[in-house]
């Protein structure tokens, strides 16, 4: 999991499993629970969480989309070499969004609400990485190996303390499968996830 330093605002992975990337002392020292404690202490909502001597913040104000993350972690944990690479080994990858959010403007003023309210969109930003990873991998989703999921209407005004609005949540995310752009995409999906278990099934 993705979790940013309060101290010096870096985005730190915390996970069960041993890097020689970085240092493993949380590994050591947390039980999940703290760690999922750690990666959603969204400010305003919950309070910050201390794992050993350090503080932790909510891992989506540096990585609301840990794709990039995800990609790194696996590379290493994976490879069988310095010729080895990811993209030609990767079976599935499927990334999937919480909804599309508007466009925000800076505003007038400098010192305004609204260039506050840009530069949290901005940090909070899912797609922008998202768009990136595409990009930077395009081959994969021309392949049928990797896919991204995210609602595109319905869901903009649906923020972290909009709990009430599961039902509206639950309708967009109906209407977004139903699209035949999507369910198309996610049936080329579910093909290759029930392939890759196929083969799972006799290896």
């Amino acid at each position: 999991m993705c979790a940013t330093s309060k101290d010096t605002s870096e985005t730190i992975v915390i996970s069960s499993y041993y890097s020689d990337r970085r240092v493993n002392d949380l590994r050591e020292i947390a039980c999940i629970w703290e760690v999922a404690r750690a990666t959603s202490a969204a400010m305003t909502f919950f309070d910050p969480m201390q794992l050993g001597d350090s503080v932790f913040l909510d891992g989506g104000t540096g990585a609301n989309n840990p794709v990039q993350k995800l990609w790194e972690e696996a590379q290493d944990m994976f490879s069988d070499g310095p010729e080895w690479k990811l993209e030609e080994n990767l079976l599935c990858c499927v990334s999937i969004g919480t909804g599309l959010g508007h466009l925000k403007s800076f505003g007038e003023s400098v010192l305004g609400t609204e260039i506050i309210d840009a530069l949290v969109a901005i940090t909070t930003n899912t797609e922008a990485v998202a768009e990136t990873f595409h990009r930077s991998h395009q081959s994969l989703f021309d392949r049928g190996l990797a896919y991204r999921f995210n609602v595109e209407q319905g869901l903009e005004e649906v923020g972290l303390e909009s709990a009430e609005k599961v039902g509206l949540i639950e309708e967009a995310t109906r209407r977004y499968i139903t699209l035949e752009k999507h369910n198309s995409s996610m049936r080329r999906c579910k093909g290759q996830l029930v392939q890759i278990e196929s083969m799972s099934m006799f290896n």
